[in-house]
């Protein structure tokens, strides 16, 4: 879960820029790129492409695991969502779509939103994994948005939940397959530098705990075999994002993520932005 919470994380490449956009009427395309690191070697990339314009978003993103560790996996995954921005700036999801994919097993999630109340009006799921799950789904009264995407985009057009923090700030968030509960808080600010990164200079840092509150899989079999506990199966360790303002988007003046690093089960991931363009339209 934490590898696939993370690439989602990596979908607030692009944020707080609806209020700009509705004030110079433009729309905007942002392409950003970034590139994961482990033990010094380039383990993924992930592109992303978010369109945004005074009353609708779209933000498609897509990884692929890569180099030397398609040893350990050869995880694709692609992600798309799609909302209108309300008069006050606020999102209002109307489709997620999450597929993935590594060897002969893989997902994929659509589902549908009434903008009005974020309510699930429609939700088609398919899997196919080696080992046989029975799958728990989410209890109809809690499906309700935002999806990842918007969730997190939401939270950035918030200036209020972009400052420092001591306290958690919890919201649930649909996944597709399971409810979340994410909170996050800000703990405070540096100075960034790093060459494999396109930006430097201040970020703010702000850490990230989810955990599943609905929706889940049950083996059909469970082994007798006592295991040792895996990373996965201990107390979650906070994820940092590090974000920032950048000068190509001055006229939007969004936070952006520019670094975020996480634990998997073969070690410690670094993520940095290593590409951005932008379109104005």
């Amino acid at each position: 879960m934490c590898k696939r919470f993370l690439f989602a994380v990596l979908l607030l490449i692009f944020a707080n820029g609806t209020q700009a956009a509705e004030e110079t009427r433009a729309s905007y395309d942002v392409k950003l790129t970034y590139k994961a690191y482990w033990a010094g070697f380039v383990i993924s990339k992930i592109n992303s492409v978010t369109h945004i314009s005074p009353s609708e978003y779209q933000m498609d993103v897509a990884y692929e695991i890569t180099g030397l560790a398609t040893l350990f996996s050869n995880m694709k995954n692609e992600v798309s969502a799609r909302g209108e921005i309300g008069p006050d700036g606020r999102l209002r999801p109307l489709f997620y779509r999450n597929t993935g994919s590594w060897g002969k097993e893989g997902y994929d999630i659509q589902t549908k939103f009434n903008p009005d109340d974020g309510k699930v009006i429609a939700h088609d799921y398919t899997f196919k994994f080696k080992r046989k799950f029975n799958y728990i789904p989410i209890r109809d009264e809690l499906k309700f948005g935002p999806d990842m995407v918007s969730y997190y985009l939401g939270m950035t057009l918030d200036d209020q939940a972009m400052k420092i923090s001591s306290e958690m700030t919890h919201q649930n968030v649909f996944g597709g397959f399971f409810l979340l509960d994410i909170g996050h808080r800000c703990t405070g600010d540096k100075i960034f530098k790093s060459r494999r990164s396109i930006y430097k200079g201040p970020v703010r840092i702000c850490e990230f705990k989810d955990e599943i509150i609905g929706g889940n899989f049950e083996r059909v079999k469970k082994k007798k075999k006592r295991k040792k506990k895996k990373r996965s199966d201990l107390e979650p360790v906070p994820m940092q994002i590090w974000y920032a303002k950048l000068d190509e988007l001055k006229a939007l003046n969004p936070w952006v993520p520019v670094y975020s690093e996480f634990a998997i089960d073969w070690g410690k991931v670094h993520v940095y932005l290593s590409k951005i363009e932008v379109i104005k339209k």
